[in-house]
């Protein structure tokens, strides 16, 4: 069956792959639209598991929010060069219009969702459809929903370096009108920029799981006992030890990056002085490019 000029434009349209592999798609196809497509998503799927042991550390991490909820996520690519990719970076932007539409409730939800953004296929199979165009390991790798009741909750968020690093906070008031003051958004951005520079891993020692303070105690005790000091002093010694921990890993104790001599509860505690409402922080994601989970 001869193959036009028009159906290998058509196919190349429909899935930005070059035009050469087109025209073959459509002879193995016998002319056939949809099953050349079909082959061709085949022959992404082949591409993606002969990536799947290569390191996907760059891409970007992306934020999108509306008032009663906010999305960090991450997507990667073998190079920096694909991560600037104009396919690569238009389906992050698709995806996020996606995940804000639709809302899953986890990563392996968001995987699932279809749209015609993305040619009415899965988010799963669109990143495989990715690589095998671009010819390199793509992985939608990670999703963080956080959601806000307006009433008496905002989040906040901040992005560095172009998509190195995104995060996410909540924060609440006792009063609406507060949430929306220019104090408030003023604390929202401080308190992210924070997370991002300072790394706490939770909002207060309440929010540490038991068994991590309980391990840390074990740890201190057993330093304490080396120590060769009096058995005395171990208790007062164990208990500095962890102010010292609580004091460097959560966030409301750290020393405020923009102000070393006030601690970050002491800035929550003069926003709400200055709003007239109770303001706490409620939770937060930090999500960095290419790091463990």
């Amino acid at each position: 069956m001869e193959i036009t000029a028009s159906q290998v434009k058509e196919l190349r349209e429909k899935t930005g792959i070059g035009m050469m592999i087109c025209k073959e798609a459509l002879i193995k196809a016998n002319g056939d639209m949809e099953l050349a497509i079909e082959d061709l998503r085949k022959q992404g799927q082949a591409t993606a598991a002969k990536r799947a042991g290569k390191a996907a550390k760059e891409g970007k991490v992306s934020i999108v929010m509306d008032a009663a909820a906010a999305m960090v996520y991450e997507v990667n690519a073998e190079t920096d060069f694909v991560a600037k990719n104009e396919d690569f970076v238009a389906f992050i932007d698709s995806l996020g219009k996606i995940l804000l539409a639709q809302k899953p409730a986890d990563h392996a939800a968001a995987l699932k969702l279809s749209d015609a953004s993305i040619g009415s296929i899965t988010v799963e199979a669109k990143v495989t459809e990715l690589v095998g165009k671009i010819g390199e390991k793509i992985e939608f790798r990670r999703y963080r929903k956080m959601a806000a009741d307006p009433s008496k909750e905002k989040c906040f968020s901040y992005i560095h370096g172009g998509g190195k690093i995104g995060v996410l906070i909540k924060i609440a008031a006792s009063a609406p009108g507060a949430l929306e003051s220019a104090e408030v958004a003023e604390l929202g951005k401080d308190l992210a920029m924070q997370i991002a520079a300072a790394r706490p891993a939770a909002v207060d020692p309440s929010s540490i799981p038991a068994e991590v303070i309980a391990k840390e105690k074990e740890i201190y005790a057993a330093q304490a006992k080396e120590s060769g000091k009096p058995e005395k002093v171990w208790d007062k010694m164990i208990e500095g030890k962890l102010t010292k921990y609580f004091e460097e890993f959560t966030l409301v104790n750290q020393k405020f990056i923009r102000d070393t001599e006030v601690v970050v509860k002491d800035r929550i505690a003069a926003v709400a002085k200055a709003v007239g409402a109770d303001v706490k922080p409620v939770e937060f994601f930090r999500l960095e490019l290419g790091e463990s989970d």
